[in-house]
């Protein structure tokens, strides 16, 4: 056996999914091992306090392994935990709030709820992003290779979103090769197709579709535009985005509508939301409504209180709120997510919702010095902050207003943790805790605390 390959027996799983096994005491990360498996690995990085290494072959497989359902399991990795049965992916996301709660946020043990498991394991996402390129043949149009930015393979039928978009992301790629332009490739500059932005209404069933480009004359755009929608009339929304930066993005860029409205609409937990290109919303719709509902079950909101809703996208959790307090406020960095929220509350006629753009720690601090015009401090703070969390600044300032109940809502155990353990400081209690599986087959767990004022 080679001096980097290594016989290991997996004892856990890390946050963010690696198998864990340890060797003499060091402990060593195993990309797509499970608990339980023996495997024989290559160590791929190392350093001072642990190391990184890749499966060569398969000695022994843990109880939980199950065989993979996407055929392109082996190139994508995406859906790393699709080979753990369902029931352990459960257990382990659990274990892992729990733990971030523990070890980062250094909080006393606190009993989970149980988990809110998935709706369905397959099939949930309503937001796709894929990346054109050339493999020689022609225009493919698929997902980067994991850890090789500057290679896609060409995707057939991802199992995260529904066979309708997959279908649809087929027919662009077909048109793509046969019109002969090429895709853009990042180390030359040169090339036109870049990427293809798929929105999916779950209960609407209206699609958006965004192609992105590199500056230059779409090819044949009037033939384009009448087969895609004659194909697809469920296409309410037809966009085209230019990039003309070397940056491998798809979103937040100028667009133009090229067919349809300039948005679609989706309906949740009984509220009609607009959402447009730029627009954040929960990428598993029905989970994002069991989601609300535990926010709402913890935020326990009354009639004569003032709710604030920090990071509030297009406003789902402010109307929300709104439906069940005197009024709501949110706050959101994004304008023009926030005017689509302000449109969304005439829309489901709530006008007792208010909003306001900016960063979030500028307009608390605004707030604390001048005050919210004609209320009280708030009553009730939800937050659900980017993968980040909340900083250090926008903590202590929620301290500061002194709500009596803060629910924050997290994709992210660790920066939550982190944020628990600010508010702890701050006179905060953590009352309860619970996690909705948004993302199964994947390690990412979605987290809600609530935190009690002491």
């Amino acid at each position: 056996m080679p001096a980097d390959e290594l016989v290991l027996k997996i004892d856990n799983l890390a946050f963010g999914g690696k198998g864990v096994a340890r060797l003499d005491g060091f402990v060593i990360f195993v990309d797509g091992a499970l608990p339980g498996d023996l495997v024989r690995a290559r160590v791929t990085r190392t350093r001072r306090s642990f190391a990184e290494a890749r499966i060569v072959e398969l000695l022994d497989s843990s109880n939980s392994r199950i065989p993979p359902a996407c055929r392109h399991a082996d190139a994508c990795g995406g859906c790393a935990w699709q080979t753990l049965t369902y029931k352990a992916q459960l257990e382990f996301k659990q274990r892992q709030v729990a733990e971030c709660l523990s070890h980062i946020g250094g909080l006393p043990a606190v009993r989970n709820d149980e988990p809110v498991a998935a709706a369905g394991l397959w099939r949930y996402r309503n937001k796709v992003e894929f990346s054109f390129a050339d493999d020689g043949n022609g225009t493919i149009l698929g997902f980067h290779l994991p850890g090789q930015w500057r290679r896609v393979f060409n995707v057939e039928d991802c199992l995260l979103h529904s066979p309708l978009t997959n279908r649809i992301r087929n027919y662009i790629r077909d048109f793509a090769r046969s019109r002969g332009a090429r895709a853009y490739d990042q180390e030359s500059g040169a090339g036109f197709w870049r990427h293809l932005v798929l929105r999916e209404a779950i209960n609407t069933g209206e699609i958006m579709v965004n192609v992105v480009t590199a500056p230059g004359q779409f090819p044949d755009e009037e033939k384009f535009t009448a087969g895609l929608l004659g194909a697809f009339p469920q296409v309410k929304s037809l966009a085209l985005s230019f990039n003309a930066t070397s940056a491998q993005v798809a979103t937040g860029l100028p667009f133009k509508i090229l067919a349809g409205r300039g948005h679609i609409y989706e309906e949740m937990c009984g509220l009609k939301l607009k959402v447009s290109p730029p627009s954040f919303m929960q990428t598993n719709t029905k989970m994002a409504e069991r989601l609300y509902r535990k926010v709402l079950d913890y935020a326990n909101p009354a009639a004569d209180e003032l709710a604030f809703d920090l990071y509030s996208g297009i406003g789902s959790i402010t109307l929300l709120l709104a439906g069940r307090c005197r009024r709501a406020y949110g706050i959101e960095i994004n304008e023009q997510a926030s005017l689509e929220a302000v449109e969304n509350a005439r829309l489901n006629g709530m006008g007792n919702a208010s909003f306001e753009a900016g960063k979030a720690r500028r307009v608390l601090r605004q707030i604390l010095e001048n005050g919210l015009i004609g209320e009280d401090p708030p009553d009730l703070i939800v937050l659900d902050p980017p993968r980040a969390g909340a900083s250090k600044k926008e903590i202590d300032r929620i301290i500061k207003l002194g709500a009596a109940r803060i629910i924050y809502v997290s994709c992210n155990a660790a920066t939550m943790a982190a944020g628990a353990a600010r508010l702890a400081e701050g006179g905060y209690r953590l009352a309860r805790v619970g996690a909705v599986d948004m993302f199964p087959n994947t390690p990412h767990i979605e987290a809600v605390a609530r935190f009690d004022r002491s």
